[in-house]
């Protein structure tokens, strides 16, 4: 059996895990992000979660074939660095792939965390008998992972499957990177709380309140919601029209708390933009990871490039 550290950096939270080349989960250790100045004392936080994982599933550290990092941002693999985020502000910069390489003696691998997770759906998820797909999240932000072949396409930047920032609305919305129009701002989690916000006056934590609303017969959570996946319908039409993938397979936090129609919208708006052929040859599949992508996203990270599971 082989074992392996995976840790997924998001906007809101951290997770930290401890998983198998089976996919088996031993251990895992929930931290909130934190921004700016207090992200050094949240990369302590990160340790002593790693730490904690270890005591907890009773696996010594000496027989971890390593640790996976996935983060937000165009990673560059080769440098272990932590780049600059829209989603992750302080955080650019940081060796995170030395600091945690030197304190358990360890080989960490570190990608997006968007391509992280769409190898952990080609390793442990819906995409285990496909060659080619694309990975959509929807959570915080919007962001995608490409796989051809069995590998993960990361571009000559590191900034292939950034499909939050696909232009879907000319001069739309302002964008947390600075551009207007950008995908993320119309079908993200965050997007749908804005626009309930808009419709309704009301002051909502998140994408999972209007989901309770739209749970309760609430018609402007509907609303919120049929919105936020007509945009993203129209993004994943864009990349069957491109790409023409065997699959895209979408998850993140916001197919969690989302209502029925949402999903039925996603794919009548998909369907209505996509060229027929490429509609018909792509599938569009629900992950069964969601809620989990990103963990084994950083896992399969390990288990690819250590060859512990192939």
């Amino acid at each position: 059996m082989k074992y392996a550290v995976g840790i997924d950096i998001g906007g809101t939270k951290i997770s930290v895990t401890l998983g198998t080349s089976t996919g088996k989960i031993l251990a895992r250790k929930k931290i909130f992000t934190r921004p700016g100045a207090r992200s050094k004392a949240c990369l302590k936080e990160i340790v002593a979660g790693v730490e904690i994982a270890l005591r907890e599933s009773g696996v010594p550290a000496k027989r971890l074939l390593g640790i996976g990092v996935g983060a937000p941002g165009a990673v560059n693999p080769r440098k272990g660095i932590l780049p600059r985020s829209p989603n992750l502000p302080g955080w650019a910069g940081i060796p995170i792939a030395r600091i945690l390489g030197k304190k358990f003696r360890l080989p960490v691998y570190i990608a997006n965390d968007a391509n992280a997770a769409a190898l952990g759906e080609s390793v442990f998820g819906a995409g285990k008998r496909i060659n080619d797909l694309i990975y959509v999240t929807v959570s915080t932000g919007v962001g995608s992972g490409i796989v051809i072949r069995g590998g993960v396409y990361e571009g000559a930047g590191f900034v292939a499957g950034e499909f939050g920032h696909m232009s879907i609305v000319p001069e739309g919305r302002k964008c947390n990177c600075g551009r207007r129009g950008c995908l993320e701002t119309y079908a993200s989690g965050t997007a749908i709380a804005r626009r309930y916000h808009e419709l309704t006056g009301r002051k909502i934590e998140g994408a999972k309140e209007v989901g309770t609303a739209a749970s309760k017969g609430d018609k402007s959570a509907v609303k919120s919601y049929r919105e936020a996946a007509y945009y993203l319908g129209i993004g994943l039409a864009n990349l069957m029209n491109v790409l023409n993938p065997e699959a895209i397979v979408v998850g993140g936090g916001v197919l969690k708390s989302a209502p029925a129609i949402y999903w039925k919208e996603i794919l009548r708006s998909a369907k209505d933009h996509a060229w027929p052929e490429a509609f018909r040859t792509t599938k569009i599949l629900r992950s069964p990871l969601v809620g989990q992508s990103g963990d084994f996203g950083a896992l399969a990270l390990v288990f690819k490039n250590g060859h512990g599971r192939l």
